[in-house]
């Protein structure tokens, strides 16, 4: 499987299908419609300085891509980014022709109908001004059932104006004298294509195939086309003449339409019905022995079948929070009735529905002022610091915020170390060490709050129902070692997310496994060299191995739960 990150926050690369002058493509898993496509990665051209050139045809080549018609795939998607175009097309189980061609040339039944769907799908194609401009067997793919399609529209035009020379957004062999000279083409350009990918079908080879630019000018102007007969006996004398006629140099005296040149071929090709029968045969046959005998691709990950759901769940989880800690904080606030209390939790809920970010921020802000009222303002003023900050930073485009705010309710039920490794499973090092570092002096605080002493990550689940009350906070001024304490607890916290976000970077399950193993020991290590500095203080606050390990084990195991469902799914540019 490709160790590849979410390309354009949505598609899961999978296996990479075919290169080809200037651009790859891959498979993919549509983690929004649950869906295999196959997506065309184009990189722009750059200048002979380096500097990135944006093509000027990209709008020709997205209308041009965007046809719909049963003969030609699907593009689902059409979009840009700083530096490539993404064509995401439907994906086509089966193979090329250019495949089936490797194997053996086509019978007159199997040509019969390949011309009928080509033919057809050109014909689309021209009534609404599109040219395809690069048609070969690479470009027509034959499913499992034998139905022909023909792909790339528009990649043609999107290469010229990108300036990938020398090809002129076709390929040598396939394009006639005007496209050579890069002279006005139309639709008997498409049609002299056309003929010549139904002659290699028929006859096994190219007459018109060469190394350079020059040498298929010299092949397509100067030499006399060859005869089908001339390759291999059998077939109708006819064809001989309708295929001069369509591979004449001079674009007048070729078929003014596609639909003109099928009309002349059919009568002496065989039965389209037999030949997509024996297609079918064909290509099943390739795809089995490609796959060991057995057609399909790699299994996906329970994640990426989750994706799509990703948006939705970010907007509830941040409803949820910014509700909850509205509730909270009115709550411990005598002067507020209940009505108003749930109006007010319900108002912040919506909010955050609507507008995650600020709903979070408004909620969290609600509570800082509660629990400030309430006689901890030192800790309202921690918290407002590091929130209002992580906030600015990392809150406006994603729920770590909000998914930080719940390390205290993940120390109710001994998995509060869990936090670092579930922020750094998903988002990049320096958000996952901010946002794991709040994650630590929201638990630190929860569970001073709750009268429990250190490790300080267990928290009373009474506690979450208002602010703190706890003034532990307070004696972080009275005592210096306290302070470094928490201090290298804090550190100790961000640099586990980090640790486990360059590990889930690579987006499989072996590294995000190495990852939690790397925070365990880390963990382990840390709570151990700061057990000695708690024995000088006067306060309950002296631990073991026994008070820090069930912790650490237990949020080991949640996160190898979550890797064993699926590896990372992680933004492509997070």
């Amino acid at each position: 499987m490709m160790e590849t990150q979410l390309i354009l926050d949505r598609y899961k690369p999978l296996e990479h299908l075919a290169s080809g002058g200037f651009a790859d493509v891959i498979l993919a898993f549509d983690t929004h419609m649950q869906r295999r496509v196959a997506l065309k990665r184009l990189p722009f051209p750059r200048n002979r300085f380096g500097k990135l050139q944006i093509p000027a045809g990209l709008a020709e080549a997205r209308t041009a891509a965007l046809l719909n018609h049963p003969s030609i795939v699907t593009v689902y998607e059409w979009d840009t980014d700083s530096d490539e175009a993404f064509i995401i097309m439907e994906y086509i189980e089966g193979a090329s022709l250019a495949q089936v061609l490797d194997e053996r040339p086509l019978d007159l039944d199997e040509a019969a109908a390949v011309v009928t769907a080509v033919a057809e799908a050109l014909n689309h194609a021209h009534e609404n001004g599109v040219l395809h401009l690069d048609l070969k067997p690479d470009n027509v793919l034959i499913t499992l059932d034998g139905r022909v399609k023909v792909t790339d529209f528009g990649v043609a035009t999107l290469s010229t104006a990108s300036g990938h020379q020398p090809t002129l957004g076709g390929t040598i062999g396939y394009m006639p004298m005007e496209q050579l000279a890069n002279e006005r083409v139309d639709e008997r350009t498409d049609v002299w294509a056309f003929a010549v990918m139904l002659f290699e079908a028929l006859a096994g080879d190219n007459p018109f195939a060469g190394d350079s630019i020059e040498d298929a000018i010299f092949k397509t102007s100067i030499i006399e086309p060859p005869s089908l007969s001339d390759f291999k006996r059998g077939f109708p004398p006819r064809l001989d003449d309708i295929l001069a006629q369509a591979l004449s140099t001079h674009a007048a005296k070729r078929h003014t339409s596609v639909m003109e040149l099928a009309a002349d071929l059919m009568p002496h090709l065989g039965d389209s019905s037999r030949g997509r029968e024996s297609l079918s045969q064909t290509v099943r046959e390739l795809a089995a022995e490609s796959d060991g005998g057995v057609i399909g691709w790699p299994t996906i990950g329970l994640w990426d079948r989750f994706a799509h759901l990703s948006s939705t769940s970010c907007r509830i989880l941040c409803a949820a929070v910014a509700g909850g800690l509205t509730y909270a904080g009115l709550d411990g606030i005598p002067l507020f009735p209940l009505p108003v209390i749930v109006a007010g939790a319900v108002a912040c809920l919506l909010l955050g529905l609507a507008m995650p970010g600020l709903g979070v921020l408004a909620g969290y802000l609600i509570f800082l002022t509660a629990l400030a009222l309430s006689g901890q303002p030192i800790s309202a003023a921690l918290l407002a610091l590091t929130g209002v900050l992580l906030a600015w930073i990392v809150g406006r485009r994603s729920s770590g915020l909000a998914a930080s705010l719940f390390a205290p309710l993940l120390g109710t039920a001994y998995l509060a170390p869990a936090m670092p490794l579930i922020l750094g499973y998903q988002i990049s090092p320096l958000k996952a060490a901010l946002l794991s570092a709040h994650a630590a002096l929201l638990t630190l605080l929860a569970s001073a709050g709750s009268g429990i002493g250190g490790p300080w990550l267990s928290v009373s689940p009474e506690l979450l129902f208002g602010p703190i009350g706890g003034h532990l906070p307070l004696l972080l001024i009275q005592k210096p070692e306290l302070a470094l304490i928490w201090s290298i607890i804090v550190i100790t916290w961000a640099v586990a997310g980090a640790i486990m976000s360059v590990a889930a970077g690579r987006t499989t399950r072996v590294s995000a496994a190495i990852g939690i193993a790397l925070t365990a020991a880390l963990y382990s290590v840390a709570y151990t060299l700061i057990a000695p500095i708690s024995a000088s203080l006067d306060i309950d606050t002296v631990w073991s191995i026994a008070a820090f390990a069930p912790h650490i084990a237990a949020s080991s195991i949640l996160m190898m739960l979550v890797v064993i469902a699926g590896p990372p799914v992680r933004a492509e540019n997070e």
